[in-house]
């Protein structure tokens, strides 16, 4: 997947990158990508159709049967796109029952509204109104496709399962443009992202002494 540079989403990253609601964090982005493939993305969409057209059908999802090529070809342009938003993780065992099709922009735009109405507390330039201006600029949502991505809570394999409070992800896939908008947003505790770091800093120090450890096991066994 190509990254699509849109600046009309630039004041709406800023927005909501990095914000402190309280003993919360909020980050928030859009990003735009092309559909269009690459180099690893068909390296990957090729891997990941073999895989598909072999997984039996285990029943109804909300984005089709795993026979049909359409379904196939979306799954992997989800996952693409989840992937090239963060490089540090591989969705490619996603199934398609983390994936829901939604039927309703009033109720996919209210829920989002929902989530962010801390922001739109702290804000008085009428964030919401000038973030769904940006989104209907750079990619027209009523002529969309609209999905989300459910995650596996127990499996901490993704950003937005582990220390998460609470997470959002849509894709608006307009196959005119073969185009993504990836709308992906979570709120962690500040108490959480301080528990991770002391939790590195716990892993490092007892690195160093292992290694400190060793040295001095090495320096006893030398013939002085």
């Amino acid at each position: 997947m190509k990254y699509l540079d849109e600046p009309t989403l630039d004041w709406a990253n800023a927005a909501m990158s990095e914000v402190s609601v309280g003993d919360r964090v909020i980050n928030g982005r859009l990003e735009a990508f092309s559909c269009k493939k690459a180099g690893a993305d068909k390296k990957l969409a090729k891997s990941l159709e073999a895989a598909y057209q072999q997984t039996p059908d285990v029943g109804a999802n909300s984005i089709g049967s795993l026979a049909d090529s359409n379904t196939r070809k979306l799954l992997i342009n989800l996952i693409s796109t989840m992937n090239a938003s963060f490089p540090d993780y591989d969705f490619s065992d996603l199934k398609p029952e983390q994936f829901h099709k939604e039927v309703d922009l009033r109720l996919v735009v209210n829920g989002v509204n929902a989530q962010l109405a801390e922001i739109v507390e702290m804000d008085d330039m009428g964030f919401l109104e000038k973030l769904w201006e940006s989104v209907f600029a750079a990619i027209a949502p009523k002529d969309c496709e609209i999905y989300s991505y459910i995650p596996d809570m127990d499996g901490c394999s993704d950003p937005f399962s582990d220390g998460t409070l609470w997470s959002f992800n849509y894709f608006f896939y307009n196959k005119a443009l073969k185009k993504i908008l990836y709308f992906t947003c979570m709120s962690r505790s500040i108490f959480s992202d301080t528990s991770i770091e002391d939790d590195e800093a716990m892993e490092t120090e007892d690195s160093e002494n292992e290694d400190y450890d060793d040295g001095d096991e090495v320096m006893n066994e030398m013939d002085w």
